[in-house]
């Protein structure tokens, strides 16, 4: 191994020119040049898009508000016959209320501002005593009652908020007042969206409904004076914003994101100061330094890119041969014997994964042994007592469908094989059910050769015998099986009871999710086996409906290889 190394520090200091000072410095200055207006309009654009976010956000929340207030001060007056109506009116209120992203409290009032329906034990400043008839929120509501009302009460001991309302008029006369009280925290949340621009939402007047810093409000509740009304740069003996301000609602509401920009000037001096320096130091560099490239070193830093690129695409052949006595040796030798390294991973990752597919395949077959073997003996201890001279029958059947289903040397058969076996136990169950259960085959001869797992169908038969039943008189089961395109289709159907439709999405969501923790234990275990050999993209898919019958779909690949067969099961 080499341990005389030279440093590459030393050779670097060898390829630099003199004639790389003036363009370093033509390129660095126009950077800094292009860096600033780069800056300024990226923080001009991003002022603006969150001011158009929250605008679009603020009107169409408003606007839905007003709508809805409108509408209902048209309907109120008939909501308040009863007790059931007045019920019925406060599910609708709450209903709207909770399906948007402000929430806010109702209120209706009478003429005389007692209220009829509240969301609130809390009444509002502005609906307290009768002198607030004669002024503020109320006085408008009555001096426009044909108009939907936004008022922000100018009281500093109101909280910040936003209130929407209408006067409800019966034949002619105001019979009443619809609010909503827009909530100050939701709105303070939905304009906070980034916590590098502030935000306020202010009424006509410039009172403040929401604000994300208080910095910007005066003691009267107002926006600072210093902003209001304004857009652009705005400068101030203790900082700069860029500000950007939108009326909404036809002036009725103004929407302002203010952008600190008092760190982007110092922070451009302090850059250009540091680039000044930085000139100085390369140019005592460079003339302190040797004067030309060696294009043997650089060569060296191309094959190094070259295989890393390689390796970014994963090609892990491409190996380094570097012999420059120097760190890039050093270098290369650990590239190579990471790569070696890596493969080794790979491998030993593919043969992990491999087992512990065979292990839970392997554990997902052996539960289907158990499972049809206790209702398989139920239906003989059924048979003894209602037909023993069947037994024999039965069991015959029930030895060939054991041997076929614990032999543990192979997982995949064909169709045709599958089905076979299935037909012992459809045979068992009619036994069983007499006229009352009733099946029929369909596969096409095509998809008879196709490779499956095995006991794929069975299982998804005894579930529609189980589920499928119910205070039903009698089933039908239909299998059948068909090659599309690249893919084989197996479909089992049913006219028994279906699933409910939650018991339906419950299942569909085991099968996504590969997590079983219902009584359809066999449709699971199909739809994993098939996942785990085959691919996410195959599986069990499900229709059904109550009282309508269950389709259990199983989608594989239509493959025709070779495969095990059973053996001894016809002994």
């Amino acid at each position: 191994m080499i341990t005389n190394y030279k440093y590459y520090r030393d050779d670097i200091r060898k390829t630099i020119i003199v004639n790389a000072l003036i363009p370093v410095i033509i390129i660095a200055v126009f950077s800094y040049f292009l860096l600033f207006f780069g800056l300024y309009r990226a923080i001009v654009f991003r002022n603006y898009s969150v001011n158009a976010q929250i605008t679009k956000t603020v009107e169409q929340t408003v606007s839905n508000y007003q709508n809805q207030t409108g509408r209902l001060s048209t309907e109120v007056l008939a909501y308040l016959d009863s007790k059931q109506a007045i019920s019925d009116m406060y599910e609708e209120f709450y209903d709207f209320v909770n399906k948007m992203d402000i929430k806010a409290n109702f209120f209706v009032f009478d003429s005389h501002l007692q209220p009829w329906l509240q969301s609130t034990n809390r009444i509002p400043e502005y609906a307290q005593g009768e002198s607030a008839l004669k002024w503020g929120f109320v006085s408008r509501m009555l001096e426009t009652p044909d108009k939907v009302v936004l008022a922000r009460p100018p009281a500093i001991t109101v909280n910040q908020t936003l209130s929407v309302g209408k006067a409800i008029v019966e034949d002619g006369r105001v019979a009443g007042f619809i609010t909503f009280d827009l909530n100050e925290m939701d709105l303070i949340k939905l304009i906070s969206q980034n916590y590098s621009i502030s935000a306020v939402i202010a009424d006509k007047y410039g009172y403040v409904i929401a604000a994300t810093n208080e910095l910007l409000v005066n003691q009267f509740g107002k926006i600072d004076i210093k902003f209001r009304d304004k857009s652009g740069i705005i400068h101030l003996k203790a900082d700069s914003h860029y500000v950007t301000r939108t009326e909404i609602l036809d002036g009725e509401i103004s929407i302002y994101t203010f952008t600190s920009i008092g760190y982007f000037s110092s922070a451009l001096i302090l850059a250009g100061v540091l680039l000044i320096l930085l000139f100085v130091i390369l140019a005592l560099t460079i003339f302190l330094s040797a004067r030309k490239i060696a294009r043997s070193k650089t060569r060296v830093i191309d094959d190094i890119i070259r295989a890393i690129e390689n390796v970014q695409i994963g090609k892990l052949d491409t190996r380094l041969n570097v012999n420059t006595n120097n760190e890039f040796q050093i270098f290369a030798e650990a590239y190579n014997q990471m790569l070696t390294d890596i493969k080794n991973l790979i491998e030993l990752n593919k043969e992990k994964a491999r087992q512990n597919v065979l292990s839970e395949i392997k554990q997902l077959e052996s539960q289907f042994n158990p499972h049809f073997l206790f209702n398989t003996l139920e239906t003989i201890r059924y048979m003894v007592i209602m037909d023993p001279s069947s037994v024999n029958k039965i069991i015959v059947g029930l030895s060939e469908l054991l041997r076929y289903s614990i032999n543990n040397t192979i997982t995949e058969v064909s169709l045709g094989e599958d089905i076979k076996y299935t037909q012992n136990y459809l045979f068992i169950q009619k036994y069983r059910f007499k006229e009352k259960f009733n099946f029929s085959i369909d596969v096409d001869e095509e998809a008879l050769a196709c490779i499956v797992p095995k006991l794929i169908v069975q299982p998804i038969i005894e579930n529609a015998i189980k589920h499928g039943f119910a205070d039903r008189q009698s089933l039908s089961v239909q299998i059948n099986a068909k090659i599309d395109e690249s893919d084989l289709v197996v479909t089992i159907t049913d006219d028994g009871e279906g699933m409910e439709p939650k018991v339906l999405e419950k299942m569909r969501d085991i099968l996504a999710t590969n997590k079983s923790n219902s009584s359809h234990v066999g449709l699971f275990n199909v739809h994993r086996r098939v996942q785990l050999m085959y691919g996410d993209q195959y599986g069990i898919g499900i229709s059904s409906r109550q009282h309508g019958g269950t389709v259990v779909t199983i989608t594989l690949p239509a493959s025709r290889g070779e495969c095990e067969h059973v053996e001894g099961v016809n002994r």
